[in-house]
């Protein structure tokens, strides 16, 4: 009888083992492609998936893909923004695939992290009660800030706990009652209403993908810094990710659901800007050659009108 149970309690304790080994061995991300800069490869093999606030109203989680081990990492996300990590790629993405949110922070590029969105997506993007896979790709190379990358990954991980629980739990029948429903969001803030740096110039409005490209005779701290002052002017918060280097700069903004990510960065003794933005208003969007409002609104003007006036009387013999 005691040869029984300890044969018994052996084949318990050899289950149990081979369990939780089965377990760890399920828990663990795999990802498997490139992930290139400039020609180079940035050696991605860890995925780490974490939770995030909603966007939009959306529950989402990110992905923050790395070059070396995070797991001693309180903050991967951050670490991984600063090349603390390799080269890296943080994605923010809705449960059905959309990436709402991509830095890509490759350690052969001299300018980044910087943002990228619009041509990186995902494809056979699967989310189980505990598993997140999928590819992410940019379907060939891409450009920014005259760096190239290019990306195309496969991916497995286990999700975290409670990883799109309030979507889950937001639907709603038919059945219940009106006064439960979530109220309905305000008016987006309009395009034409987000102020610019005064010394923006050739600004232009890409409505299809939602950026503004400007440039400025003024250095990058200065514009960073004028164009964070009239954003917390009108109200904006700051949001993850910002990034103030020497020569450039990344700004992430908030407000009532919308998002900017501004990218400020050197160009000859001046600056280029672009701006991405999520949850505005682009129906009235300046149209292309548009003039942009200035700081000095009217005055401005008179002094201008006051100044050709000037130069117009130089040309009358004896004045008036």
């Amino acid at each position: 009888m005691t040869t029984l149970r300890h044969s018994l309690f052996i084949f318990l304790v050899g289950t149990l083992m081979t369990a939780s080994l089965t377990s760890l061995a399920q828990e663990k991300a795999t990802v498997e492609g490139s992930f290139l800069g400039d020609g180079k490869e940035g050696g991605i093999k860890f995925l780490v998936v974490q939770n995030r606030e909603p966007f939009s109203d959306k529950a989402a989680i990110r992905l923050v893909f790395t070059g070396k081990d995070p797991s001693s990492s309180q903050k991967p996300d951050f670490d991984a923004g600063f090349k603390k990590l390799g080269s890296a790629l943080i994605l923010s993405v809705f449960r059905d695939g959309q990436i709402f949110g991509c830095e890509v922070a490759h350690t052969a590029h001299e300018k980044s992290p910087f943002s990228a969105l619009g041509e990186i997506k995902t494809e056979d993007f699967k989310v189980t009660d505990t598993t997140v896979s999928g590819r992410i790709t940019t379907g060939g190379e891409l450009d920014a800030f005259g760096q190239k990358w290019n990306v195309d990954l496969t991916f497995s991980a286990p999700l975290p706990e409670g990883a799109f629980a309030e979507e889950e739990a937001k639907p709603m029948t038919k059945e219940e009652p009106k006064e439960d429903a979530p109220k309905p969001a305000g008016p987006k803030m309009s395009i034409g209403k987000l102020p610019l740096p005064a010394t923006a110039l050739d600004v232009e409005y890409k409505g299809v993908v939602g950026h503004i490209h400007f440039r400025s005779d003024a250095s990058v701290s200065e514009v960073a810094g004028e164009f964070s002052a009239k954003l917390k002017e009108q109200g904006w918060k700051d949001g993850a990710g910002s990034l103030l280097g020497k020569t450039n700069a990344i700004l992430k903004r908030e407000l009532d659901g919308a998002e900017l990510t501004i990218m400020v960065q050197p160009a000859g003794t001046g600056c280029n800007v672009k701006v991405f933005t999520e949850g505005l208003d682009w129906s009235d969007a300046p149209k292309p050659g548009a003039a942009k409002p200035a700081a000095g609104g009217a005055e401005e003007a008179a002094a201008e009108a006051e100044k050709l006036l000037k130069e117009a009387l130089k040309l009358i013999p004896g004045g008036l």
